[in-house]
């Protein structure tokens, strides 16, 4: 609900968010149905503009950019009950968009609108305030298909939300070992990420990290699936990504053998959270 001037009263109700790309911007569409909620008005014109912040991980809010008027203004805001439609857009990079991607929480991005302007009414100019700040959630696929409609095909989304561990016990402490490794990604932490993968992998076949494999382990293993290939369904195949996986991940635990880099976190990461839902369903 928008406060003009303490006197009148306008509800502001989000219909839909598009995505225009542009070139290296992408240009996110909100349109609004506004209503007169003062039962004494004729209607007035109305200028709305604003600014937009996004929940982040550790309970930040960052500001992220203004809200720009899209469509002509000013609004044409009717007598009461009338409804008025508008646009705003937000405009943001792709490096933007890829930091609320990486902050999501849940899946989910939790947007905060605040909106400024003013209008005319009997004569003055009185000022939009927010009586309560405008939240809007994003939920996870509408998000992928805002992703989508914004043309960011050059990167790959990948959606790798950890098994429930309340659903699957038996594999509560790789999932827990996960969760830390998503916790050190996001912190920019790519060794302790890395680390962390490594703890999960064997913790998912009841191993401690340090129990296995040396190369030789891993080349005996794919060596022996080559000879009877043909007779191995899924299951044992699963298991040797798995230990090819933690033999990679063991680079986490020697710092000196190799610097880790973001690269090899987020391949670790998603080869993980791959096996996870593998050994879960």
């Amino acid at each position: 609900m928008l406060a003009l001037g303490g006197n009148s009263y306008m509800k502001a109700v989000l219909k839909l968010i598009q995505a225009h790309p542009g070139m290296g911007i992408t240009r996110l569409m909100f349109t609004f149905e506004l209503t007169n909620k003062d039962q004494s008005s004729t209607g007035y014109p109305m200028w709305l503009g604003g600014r937009v912040e996004v929940q982040a991980r550790g309970g930040n809010r960052p500001y992220v950019g203004p809200l720009q008027p899209s469509t002509a203004q000013p609004i044409n805001i009717g007598r009461f009950g009338q409804e008025a439609s508008t646009q705003v857009t937000l405009d943001l990079t792709d490096q933007q968009f890829r930091l609320i991607d990486e902050n999501r929480i849940g899946g989910m991005v939790r947007m905060f609108l605040t909106f400024t302007g003013h209008a005319f009414i009997d004569g003055q100019y009185v000022p939009v305030q927010d009586m309560q700040q405008f939240q809007h959630v994003i939920n996870q696929s509408e998000w992928l298909d805002l992703v989508r409609e914004a043309g960011l095909k050059q990167t790959i989304m990948l959606e790798l939300e950890a098994p429930d561990p309340l659903a699957h016990p038996e594999l509560a402490q790789a999932l827990d070992y996960y969760a830390q490794a998503r916790t050190r990604f996001s912190e920019g932490e790519w060794r302790l990420a890395v680390e962390s993968i490594r703890q999960s992998l064997a913790a998912l076949v009841g191993q401690k990290a340090d129990d296995e494999d040396s190369e030789s382990d891993v080349k005996d293993a794919i060596n022996e699936i080559r000879r009877t290939q043909n007779r191995h369904g899924y299951e044992p195949r699963r298991e040797l990504v798995r230990r090819a996986a933690k033999f990679m991940a063991d680079l986490g635990a020697h710092p000196e053998t190799a610097e880790t880099r973001k690269p090899d976190a987020y391949a670790a990461l998603m080869i993980a959270g791959g096996l996870l839902h593998s050994f879960s369903a």
